[in-house]
């Protein structure tokens, strides 16, 4: 019976194993990680995964830059969807982002799909909804997955062993100010049970500080960041800043001079929003000219209502509301 799914993980490229027509790729953009081979090559974060399916599918990925990964698979009579029809002609798989809305460096490669094939995929094309044993079991997996407690002030599955081991660990590492460190020590303490992992986990939020010394911005993660208590912070919009390596940039230079600015946040197809402690004068930023065209007015004006333009929050960045359309950044 044909294999459903082979696969192979190995720390480097190997030269038997790799499809080498990955190598040539040309990406629409130059990406600030590198050449796009080198993604691949050497030793990328993570490794190397290969996945061969059926009807000669492959998939070849890595972990760098979040994941890089290529599909390879033979052209098919009515083919359509996300990945195009395979005709030879590019302008009828998609169309360009509305001008203005994305930074120009991005253009090239921020399209919309059009086309056939992009509604929803047919249960009875849903791998996950089949009935073979070995997808019966992917679909188990998904499930139980799903079903796992994964929140701002839980970001990783917990190893307590039950509710009453994990209410103890959260409230001996209830002192830990930022979410993945508070996190990763409920999970320590859960497994070794030893109140000394408490101390460990503070000592490293301190070196990271010490690291940082209040000038290079520290990522925090996907999603608009969020205080201790899981609530938005009050922030402050620019008018034209698109590019994240601009926004932390304004994020070094305005922090520096001003105290409570304490982080930013960047929405896909959005601008930079600097992040400011509860009562900090927001006209202070007005000593700087961001590019675009400056600030928000109604942000110094200090309207209130939404979540990320308005009051709110504590001191600090510890975490994010989890949403991909955003980038964190914290600086403390």
């Amino acid at each position: 019976e044909p294999f459903l799914l082979w696969a192979a993980r190995r720390t480097e490229w190997d030269v038997s194993m790799h499809d080498h027509d990955v190598l040539g790729i040309k990406p629409a953009i130059d990406w600030a990680v590198g050449p796009w081979p080198k993604r691949f090559q050497q030793e990328p974060k993570g490794g190397l995964y290969y996945f061969k399916l059926p009807n000669e599918v492959e998939i070849t990925l890595s972990g760098v830059d979040y994941m890089s990964a290529v599909i390879k698979m033979a052209p098919q009579q009515g083919q359509s969807g996300y990945c195009g029809n395979f005709n030879g002609v590019a302008e009828d798989e998609f169309e360009p982002p509305v001008p203005g809305s994305v930074p120009k460096e991005l253009v090239p490669a921020w399209n919309k799909a059009v086309g056939e094939g992009l509604e929803q995929v047919r249960d009875a094309d849903n791998l996950f909804k089949l009935a073979s044993p070995e997808l019966a079991l992917s679909a188990a997996l998904v499930q139980q997955a799903s079903a796992l407690r994964v929140g701002p002030e839980d970001p990783m599955a917990s190893p307590c062993k039950d509710a009453h081991a994990l209410d103890e660990a959260e409230q001996a590492c209830v002192s830990i100010p930022y979410t993945n460190l508070r996190a990763a020590c409920i999970a320590d303490f859960c497994l070794t049970e030893k109140a000394s992992v408490v101390d460990d986990a503070a000592m490293s939020g301190v070196m990271e500080e010490r690291l940082s010394d209040g000038r290079v911005p520290l990522f925090v993660g996907h999603g608009p960041c969020i205080d201790i208590g899981g609530q938005a912070l009050r922030a402050v919009r620019t008018k034209g800043v698109r590019i994240a390596m601009e926004c932390q940039e304004l994020l070094r230079e305005v922090g520096a001079a001003i105290a409570g600015v304490v982080g930013a946040q960047l929405k896909t197809e959005g601008t930079c929003e600097l992040v400011v402690r509860p009562g900090t004068d927001v006209h202070d930023l007005l000593d700087f000219a961001p590019s675009g065209g400056g600030w928000v007015d109604a942000d110094l004006s200090g309207g209130v209502g939404d979540p990320h333009g308005g009051l709110g929050g504590a001191s600090f960045v510890a975490g994010v509301e989890k949403d991909l359309s955003w980038n964190c950044w914290r600086l403390d």
